[in-house]
Formats: C-alpha cells, sequence, structure tokens
C-alpha cells in the first residue's frame, strides 16, 4: 500500500509538471525583442541622462508600428518626460496606455515607468505599491528591475529608514552590474554616500563619494557629479571640515546648470546657508536661506527644503538675538513640517520657537520644549516601526539563487531532461520525508522557541556585549563590525534591535551619553576636567553635533546645563541614584 501510494504521487506530479510547463514556456517567449529603434529607445534611457535623444528618436520613429509596440514606446516617451521634470506630461502619457495590449515584457516597463512617475509626482506609498508589484514579478529586464529597487530604497530613506535603504541599494547596484551599466553603479554609490551619512557611517560615505566621482568623470555626467557633490558637502559638514566643505561647494557651483533647475537652486544654497551660518557669516547665510524660500514651488521635496531653510533662518535670528524674527521663521516652517508629518524637522523647529521665547515668555518657552521632546519621541518610535512591512531578503542569498537561476535556465531548454531530473528529484524527497517520519516518531518534538524570544536573547547579548569593558566607546561601531565581532549575522542583530523599539545608533548614544553623565557626576574620574568637544570624543562621538542632539534627547537639557545643574542642585547622594546608571 506505500508503495503504490507513492507511485500515484509521482504521476500526479509528472502531470501537474507536464501541463504548467508549457505555459511556462509561452511566458518566457513573450519576452521577445522589439524593433531595433525601439530597443535604442530603452538602451537610451536605462543609461541615465539621455532623455532628449530619446525624445527626438521617439518623435521619429513612432510611425508605421504596431499598437502593443507603440505602446511601449509611449512608455518610455513618458519615461524621458518624467526624467525631465515633467512627470505630470507623463502621468497623462501613461493613462492612456492600455495595458491589455502589452505583452509581459511591455506590462513590467509599464508598472515601472508607472512607479517611476508616481514617485517624482510625490505620490510615494502609491509608487511604492506599483514598485513591489515589479520586484515581485518575473524579470524580464534586470536595468528595470534595478531602477525599481533604487526608487524603493529612495522612499525608505525619505522616511529615514536607512536599513532598508541601504539594503535595496545594493541589491539594486547588483543587478545594474549584471547589465554592464557602471554609471548607474555610481549613481547609486552616490546615494548610498547619502544613506551612509544619515546612520553616522562617514568613513564609508566619503569612500563611496570617491567612487562615484571616479566613475561620473569617465562618462563626463555634470549632471550627477553635480549631486556627489552635493553629498560631499553633506558629509565634510557633518564632520565640520570647513575646508573640504567649501571646496565641494565650488565644484558644485561650477558643475551645475542653475538657469532652469530650481531644484538645485533650492539644494545647493541651502548648503551654502549652512556653511556661512557655521562660519559666522550671518548676512551671507541669511541671503542663502532666502534665496531657497523664494525659489518656485514646481520641483521634487521644494517643501522639506524650504521648510529646512526657515528653521536654518530661525536658528540665525535667535543667534543674532532678533526674536520676533526667529519665531515668523519657525511658525512658517511648522506649516508644512505638520502636513506632511516630519516629526524630526518638527523638533527643530520647536527648539527654535522654545529659544525664540526664552527671554520674554519662558512658560510658553517650555511649552515649545515640551512639544519640541513630543515630536522627537513620536519620530522614533514611526522611525522603529517603518512605513512598509517590507520583508528583506539578504544581498548574498539573493545573488546566489539568481546565479542558481541563470544556471537552470540553460537545462531548460531540453524539456525531457527537466522532466527527468525533476521526477528523480520527486522521488529521492518523497524517501526523504518519508525516513524523516519514522525518525520524528521515534523523538519527542522539541520545544518550539517562537521569534520573539530568540530577538530578545540577542538583544541581551548585544547588550552584554557593550557593556564588557565598555566596548561603546569604541569611535566608528557599525552593525558589521559589531555582528561580526559578537559571531552573528549582520540582518539578524538589526532585526534584534530594531524589535526593542530603539535602532543601533540610538543605543549606542544611550551608552555613551550614560558614560558621560557618570563622568560629570564623579568628580574623581579623570576625564572629568575635560571640555565638551574633549568628552565627546573621549566617549566615541565623532562630531559635536551628534553629541549634543543625543544629549538633549536623552536628559532634555544640553551637556553645559546638565553639568551645572549638577553643581547647584544634587548632593552626592542623589548622584548615586542618577536614573541613568539604573539601567
Amino acid at each position: 500500500m506505500p508503495a503504490t501510494y507513492d507511485i500515484k504521487i509521482l504521476v500526479n506530479l509528472f502531470l501537474w509538471l507536464s501541463s504548467s510547463f508549457l505555459p511556462i514556456s509561452c511566458l518566457r517567449q513573450s519576452n521577445a525583442r522589439y524593433p531595433a529603434h525601439l530597443e535604442e529607445i530603452i538602451h537610451l534611457f536605462f543609461i541615465e541622462n539621455q532623455n532628449d535623444s530619446i525624445l527626438h528618436l521617439e518623435d521619429t520613429c513612432i510611425t508605421h508600428l504596431p499598437e502593443n509596440v507603440r505602446q511601449v514606446s509611449d512608455i518610455f516617451k513618458a519615461a524621458a518626460l518624467c526624467e525631465s521634470g515633467r512627470a505630470d506630461s507623463a502621468e497623462i502619457i501613461l493613462q492612456g496606455i492600455r495595458p491589455e495590449l502589452l505583452d509581459a515584457r511591455g506590462l513590467y516597463y509599464y508598472n515601472g515607468i508607472t512607479a517611476l512617475t508616481r514617485f517624482r509626482l510625490n505620490h510615494l506609498q502609491e509608487a511604492y505599491q506599483t514598485a513591489i508589484g515589479v520586484v515581485e514579478n518575473n524579470v524580464y529586464d534586470a536595468r528595470c528591475l534595478a531602477l525599481v529597487e533604487r526608487l524603493m530604497a529612495r522612499i525608505h530613506y525619505y522616511y529615514e529608514n536607512y536599513e532598508h535603504a541601504i539594503s535595496l541599494l545594493h541589491r539594486s547596484s547588483e543587478h545594474y552590474r549584471e547589465a554592464g551599466l557602471h554609471k548607474s553603479v555610481a549613481v547609486n554609490q552616490k546615494f548610498l554616500a547619502s544613506y551612509y551619512n544619515g546612520v553616522g557611517s562617514f568613513d564609508e560615505a566619503i569612500k563611496k563619494i570617491g567612487e562615484a566621482e571616479t566613475t561620473l568623470k569617465k562618462y563626463d555626467d555634470k549632471e550627477e557629479l553635480y549631486y556627489v557633490y552635493i553629498v560631499a558637502i553633506n558629509a565634510y559638514l557633518n564632520l565640520q571640515q570647513m575646508d573640504s566643505t567649501q571646496y565641494y561647494a565650488k565644484l558644485a557651483m561650477e558643475t551645475a546648470d542653475f538657469t532652469h533647475d530650481q531644484q538645485k537652486q533650492a539644494s545647493i544654497y541651502n548648503y551654502m546657508g549652512r556653511i556661512e551660518s557655521l562660519q559666522g557669516n550671518w548676512p551671507a547665510a541669511i541671503a542663502s536661506f532666502e534665496r531657497v524660500i523664494r525659489t518656485d514651488n514646481e520641483f521634487f521635496g521644494s517643501e522639506r527644503r524650504k521648510s529646512g531653510a526657515c528653521i536654518g533662518l530661525a536658528s540665525i535670528y535667535n543667534k543674532l538675538g532678533k526674536h520676533e524674527e526667529a519665531k515668523e521663521y519657525a511658525m512658517r516652517a511648522i506649516g508644512p513640517i505638520r502636513e506632511h508629518d516630519w516629526e524630526n524637522w518638527l523638533y527643530y523647529a520647536y527648539t527654535e520657537l522654545s529659544t525664540a521665547f526664552q527671554s520674554t515668555d519662558p512658560a510658553k518657552a517650555q511649552l515649545f520644549l515640551d512639544s519640541a521632546q513630543i515630536s522627537q519621541d513620536k519620530y522614533h518610535r514611526l522611525f522603529a516601526r517603518g512605513i512598509v512591512n517590507f520583508t528583506e531578503t539578504q544581498i548574498e542569498l539573493d545573488q546566489a539563487a539568481r546565479r542558481i537561476e541563470q544556471l537552470q535556465n540553460d537545462k531548460r531548454r531540453n524539456r525531457n531532461i527537466f522532466h527527468v531530473a525533476f521526477l528523480l528529484l520527486v522521488l529521492s524527497n518523497i524517501i526523504v520525508i518519508r525516513v524523516n517520519k519514522r525518525r520524528k516518531k521515534k523523538k519527542q518534538a522539541k520545544p518550539h522557541i517562537i521569534m520573539e524570544q530568540k530577538e530578545s536573547g540577542l538583544f541581551n547579548d548585544f547588550e552584554v556585549w557593550l557593556k564588557e569593558g565598555k566596548k561603546f566607546l569604541q569611535p566608528g561601531l557599525d552593525l558589521n563590525r559589531v555582528a561580526m565581532e559578537m559571531g552573528t549575522n549582520r540582518s539578524y542583530l538589526s532585526k534584534a534591535i530594531n524589535s526593542q523599539g530603539v535602532r543601533f545608533t540610538e543605543i549606542i548614544n544611550r551608552y555613551r551619553i550614560r558614560e558621560v553623565i557618570r563622568i560629570f557626576e564623579n568628580k574623581d574620574d579623570p576625564r572629568h576636567h575635560l571640555n565638551t568637544d574633549e568628552l565627546s570624543c573621549c566617549v566615541g562621538f565623532r562630531t559635536k553635533s551628534v553629541f549634543f542632539d543625543s544629549f538633549r534627547r536623552e536628559t532634555g537639557m544640553t551637556p553645559r546645563q546638565f553639568r551645572e545643574n549638577i553643581r547647584y542642585t544634587k548632593t552626592p547622594d542623589a548622584m548615586q541614584k542618577s536614573e541613568f546608571d539604573s539601567s
């Protein structure tokens, strides 16, 4: 009886395979080449920044095409318009596409370009949902898949989900390499540099900037070089290396054509405002920020950049003692910030409002300071939760799966060999399953360890590792290094930390701030008399700004205020019972 049952299973599997293999073959055959001029249009789009050439070629070659092919041509006309700053026109063209006329490859392009257009129109949730459909589908063009993965990474970055953004960009770069598009890899390196800035990995950011700049210079792509220089400005601003910051600002100004590009104007003058502000050149800083505010609104991210400029102006006027002007610009920033739920920026706007009211209305100043803290707390909760339920596949496994699929494609050309191999595999699996079932009957079922317990245990191990020898004081700590030293997987460690509602950088900075507080409270500590800059470096912070933000987030005060508070209000016994030591 058992043998007869196994034979029936094999026969059913064989019939199922035979019936399903034909439609699979037809699906692959639908990935046929288009006419030569249309293939050239597609090629030009994916090598980036060739949009004028695409539109010219598309206009001259659209006649005498079959309807389904003309639809694909229209899709890439929309793509070129979208990337030329005319996303509204692209959307109109895409609305006229009839998806039912497209073959599988054409439909793949349609969904990819639709996601891109929605992204350019700032419809981020719709763009993300469309993009998910592309990455979950059969891959008809690795270039399109790479573009969509980059788009998804940028959406994650927009919401400051840096871990997902970095993972998706690495995956996108792998697909671009497979397609031989090295300039597109350099564009991804530009984005990676920006994302590494976001997580404080400035060494990695500078490395990616150098790699991207080298490649893009070979292609003489001034458009992308400009954005590489903008990322470099941001990196060196965070490191407070003003010579390098000004060097890249000069390169950006020399590289870009600001005549018709409001987005570039807003971007560079925001950074110029920050540079001049850090150097105390208040009139020049004010002029730069006001220039951002005067730009037109018709570009992606305009409200975000203008809000940043208003906060910059509020900060300058507070420093100059012109608190009424500071109030005006801080309030001006709050409107669009609230509309878009940029809780992190709301924190900075409320902080400037608090400073502006400090001398005239301390009670209102405290109210705004409390609002700033509430916004900061909400931001961190949203950050830990993420914007989408996206399950990340490890890059190494993804690459391995693609190599296996590539090898199997050659074997699938012979249908009979494929069937025989499959039947042998099924037979061996049935034998293994039946043997395993017999073995399992002789063993007691092991208790199931739920994922939450594993993550909690790994998080506890992580905290023990941090406390041993105060490893959190080491500068340059990142997930890769910690995971390697703990002997675990980077992805597992990241998920374990995130499951506790915190980020890796947040918990590292929290331990460092607690160490600073212990130093403040212990006069016998040899580091007690260090100044703030020396102390921030001593506990592992690379930049003063990150140290100040982290300290204020943990204590609600600046380091100086906290030290003065200890000096005048705390007794030695009270200091020994600090809430920061208790944890």
